[in-house]
């Protein structure tokens, strides 16, 4: 474990822990602090003050910071608050338990307020900065060029309240455009956009905010567009796609391989199309066996994100709340994998959120529990 980690989990339980392993007391620890302050004590909280007090300083000391606001976003998220009345209700409730987290509970006039007005930027640079601070814990992958996965899902929402996310006559939509790293299976970058934009119309947007070479982008067929793949050509960025049931092509070479890639074992399978009027070559290649689960792993972010995570029920409307509350569901996000990742009990993601909800003011101490949790079995 890096050094900025407060405590360290052993590969293998030592003798005492092992003994104690199926005693309700020692899985009963106290701690001085409930789950939830635990859990923020992880973070590195001098550089998020920082970051916070840089783009957002505090103009009064009677007037709620972005760090309250950061950690009422983070509460809405882990305790599964539905609304804003229910966000107000459990911060009052807990208002003793933050003060040693150097925060405020917010009302909710305050948090309509600053979901509204205070940029979701600031919660999506926050979210890079945890990024890089808990990616060596999350694992790599054994992919030689780093791969992106490329995809959008749509959350539908009230169209009276989301006058903005026009989508269908009756119905309104929005568009969570994503790329997620395979290395650690979480996004990089994140975009929002009526549910009526096609996917292939903002793959450019959305593509560009990563480096251009040494990648390969891995996209389904709703991106099947000539001219994102010569723009994709021009700026040496390599991808992955598949081909319309009705395209043209010519098999210049069957089953041809570009030196020094390395997607593992699996065979790639390639046509290159040379294209006069677009002055470039485009390469289809399709994955087969664990490659071709690698593709699916952004659909299954937005299954864990969706089912686990508030971002089908938000407590704002406009765009910017939305974002707010996206970004920081990623955050949860990243922090509950990296306690599952440090734990020797084999938690699944949802399980682990689970749990962590149901004892989220209790005071137990967090590292034991997650080791020797008392929950069933089966």
């Amino acid at each position: 474990a890096r050094k900025h980690v407060n405590w360290k989990v052993a590969k293998q339980p030592n003798t005492a822990l092992a003994m104690a392993s199926n005693s309700t007391d020692f899985a009963l620890q106290n701690a001085p602090t409930s789950f939830f302050a635990q859990m923020i004590e992880l973070l590195p909280k001098n550089r998020l003050l920082a970051h916070f007090d840089k783009h957002c300083p505090r103009r009064s000391a009677t007037k709620f910071s972005a760090w309250d606001h950061f950690i009422a976003l983070l509460f809405c998220h882990l305790a599964g608050c539905d609304s804003l009345r229910e966000l107000d209700d459990g911060l009052y409730s807990a208002c003793g338990k933050l003060n040693h987290l150097d925060a405020k509970p917010m009302k909710r006039t305050a948090l309509a307020y600053a979901n509204q007005t205070r940029s979701y930027r600031i919660f999506e640079q926050c979210y890079m900065l945890l990024l890089d601070y808990f990616k060596p814990m999350l694992g790599e992958g054994n992919f030689k060029k780093p791969l992106k996965s490329l995809d959008s899902t749509t959350i539908t929402v009230c169209l009276s309240r989301f006058d903005w996310a026009k989508y269908r006559t009756s119905k309104g939509g929005f568009k969570l455009h994503t790329i997620i790293d395979n290395d650690h299976l979480m996004p990089c970058v994140m975009n929002l956009t009526t549910g009526k934009v096609h996917d292939a119309a903002l793959a450019q947007t959305t593509i560009e905010k990563l480096p251009a070479a040494n990648i390969t982008v891995v996209m389904d067929r709703g991106y099947n567009d000539y001219s994102l793949f010569a723009w994709l050509s021009k700026r040496g960025t390599t991808f992955v796609t598949r081909l319309k049931d009705n395209a043209v092509t010519t098999p210049l070479k069957k089953g041809c391989r570009s030196e020094g890639d390395n997607y593992g074992d699996s065979s790639l399978n390639s046509i290159v199309l040379p294209d006069e009027k677009l002055a470039a070559s485009f390469s289809f290649e399709s994955f087969n066996g664990t490659q071709d689960n690698d593709r699916w792993q952004i659909e299954l972010f937005f299954k864990k994100i969706k089912q686990n995570l508030k971002i089908k029920s938000f407590i704002g409307t406009n765009e910017n709340a939305v974002m707010s509350q996206i970004w920081t569901a990623a955050i949860v996000t990243l922090l509950i994998e990296v306690l599952k990742q440090r734990s020797l009990h084999k938690w699944s993601f949802p399980r682990l959120l689970h749990f962590v909800r149901l004892n989220l003011m209790t005071h137990k101490s967090l590292r034991v529990w997650l080791d020797y949790p008392d929950v069933r079995m089966n």
